[in-house]
């Protein structure tokens, strides 16, 4: 089944879409659009500095294929190797080239009020509209939920009434929010956007439910269940496959609802969501470079050179995925 283009990118009439700028709930929190929000890639030079041409682009082409939000500096951009400044700038540029699409930005440094609050305060005259805490920085793994929550609650005090993000890191362990942390974090009126890695369709319910009500809006990162995720009250998705097709992934996020529609979609992302992991995040922008954005094969992280055979499996998957929507 072939999907038009012109259908794939008229996301406007999806019903799941709201407007691209956030807006503010009746007690005046932030409420992010939901949808497609790529977690973005940071283009390097061959000197490994950061392309400030390329990454225009890479917005570019993230809005033109139906984002409806960015997710900067995570782990996917590479958050680890770029430096505070780097950080700000890159999401400053974001923000710059996204216009009314709002942006959340990770890497802050640790939990601690001293070290977090003076990075926060730069992040959001950045004009990000969340900073995004990642799971596991704020506790070891073997500490209790009551301690994270201890933590982030001081944290928050400290922070006045900025919006916060939160990012289950798989990495170096993954600290899923359980439905009480959801229902917690949700009352505050302070997080608007969960990177939900649970992977399982009915812990993600059980979170959806536990947020019912508030801002706090869960956008699910494995392509696999990306339909039946939002069909199960996941307001979108959030995750690799966003960086390889994003126009692919827009559209079975926008039609989830009607099966008719996604069914194509989805069998394509789950089947080649293994081709894309594969010395991740090299192999997306490589398949970024091949849709014609100025990216090059260049990552700061260490990560396995491509083989020829990995190479040509990718120019594949790009015809394929262009077909698609041919």
């Amino acid at each position: 089944m072939q999907i038009s283009r012109r259908t794939a990118l008229g996301v406007a009439v999806s019903p799941l879409l709201a407007a691209a700028a956030p807006k503010r709930d009746a007690a005046g929190a932030t409420v992010v659009p939901k949808g497609m929000w790529p977690a973005m890639l940071t283009p390097f030079k061959q000197d490994k500095s950061v392309d400030w041409n390329a990454l225009d682009a890479l917005v570019d082409w993230y809005l033109e294929s139906g984002a409806d939000g960015m997710f900067a500096c995570c782990a996917s951009s590479e958050v680890a190797t770029l430096s505070e400044e780097e950080r700000l700038q890159v999401t400053a540029r974001v923000v710059k080239r996204c216009g009314n699409v709002p942006v959340v930005s990770a890497g802050l440094p640790g939990y601690e009020p001293k070290t977090v609050v003076p990075y926060v305060k730069k992040l959001m005259d950045t004009g990000a509209v969340a900073a995004v805490l990642m799971t596991n920085q704020v506790a070891e793994q073997a500490d209790p939920d009551s301690l994270w929550q201890d933590r982030v609650e001081t944290l928050l005090a400290a922070t006045g009434n900025v919006p916060f993000g939160a990012y289950e890191l798989p990495s170096p362990y993954k600290r899923l929010l359980t439905p009480e942390l959801m229902r917690w974090a949700g009352k505050t009126g302070r997080f608007v956007f969960l990177k939900d890695t649970a992977c399982e369709i009915n812990a993600i319910a059980a979170k959806c439910e536990a947020a019912k009500g508030t801002p706090f809006r869960l956008f699910n990162a494995h392509v696999p269940i990306l339909v039946d995720a939002i069909r199960k009250k996941a307001d979108g998705f959030c995750g690799i496959a966003g960086n390889a097709y994003p126009d692919i992934v827009a559209y079975a996020t926008h039609h989830a609802l009607d099966k008719n529609k996604a069914e194509a979609a989805q069998e394509f992302l789950t089947r080649n969501e293994p081709v894309i992991g594969k010395s991740y995040p090299l192999s997306a922008k490589v398949m970024a470079n091949l849709a014609g954005i100025p990216i090059e094969p260049v990552c700061r992280k260490p990560v396995r050179t491509l083989t020829a055979e990995q190479m040509e499996t990718l120019r594949g998957l790009r015809k394929a995925a262009n077909a698609l929507l041919a």
